[in-house]
């Protein structure tokens, strides 16, 4: 049954990023970032569904996929999040984590292993950003609350919201969890994660519609 779980909760990120590939030039061009962001998950959760059915190890895919899933969606909030925060402060927090995470990865969490350290780092920012969009989204001065773009990106935001929110612990204690438990347990952990991530894709599910419905 938690197999079953852990295969199915592949569909929808697998969905979303089928919805990127046939929408790609119907989105709105702020939110390119993001479609290149649900493409590149698609790939990523194809080969960790590809290796699980193989019982193979897959955790060296979250040391390549979080400082990208990172870039992108540090820059899908740039694209709208621009005229209130220097673009430098962007730029420095990417740069500053790509090379953080690729030291972390050589010397510090071997890619056997969770890179617990990034994934904690990476859910602090982004639910940071998050609280500020929800602001920007919500003050009447911005007018973004009014506009079909606000609207989508609002469904965005509350994805990533709500799924790094939910996963920070289990990314605190990933390390602990996973090699001090059983393989019920861990198993249980990862169905929590999925569970997360499911949430976040049917916010951006939602918003992809949206966006073609406004066009």
């Amino acid at each position: 049954m938690v197999r079953f779980i852990l295969v199915v909760s592949n569909m929808p990120p697998l969905l979303a990023g089928l919805l990127a590939l046939i929408y790609f030039k119907k989105f709105d061009e702020r939110l390119f970032s993001f479609k290149l962001f649900l493409l590149f998950n698609s790939i990523i959760q194809i080969a960790q569904l590809i290796l699980s059915i193989l019982k193979r190890n897959n955790l060296f895919l979250f040391h390549i996929d979080v400082p990208v899933e990172f870039a992108l969606l540090l820059h899908f909030y740039y694209s709208f999040l621009k005229p209130y925060l220097d673009k430098k402060i962007f730029f420095t927090l990417t740069f500053l984590f790509i090379t953080l995470s690729v030291v972390n990865s050589i010397f510090i969490q071997h890619i056997g292993s969770p890179n617990s350290y990034a994934l904690i780092a990476e859910a602090i920012v982004l639910i940071i950003l998050a609280i500020f969009a929800f602001i920007v989204l919500l003050d009447p001065r911005s007018g973004m609350n009014k506009t079909p773009i606000g609207k989508t990106v609002g469904l965005i935001n509350i994805g990533i919201f709500v799924n790094f929110s939910t996963t920070l612990l289990i990314s605190y204690f990933s390390n602990y969890l996973i090699h001090q438990s059983d393989k019920n347990i861990a198993n249980y952990i990862w169905v929590y994660y999925d569970l997360a991530a499911v949430l976040m894709y049917s916010c951006f599910i939602a918003a992809i519609r949206k966006d073609v419905k406004q066009k």
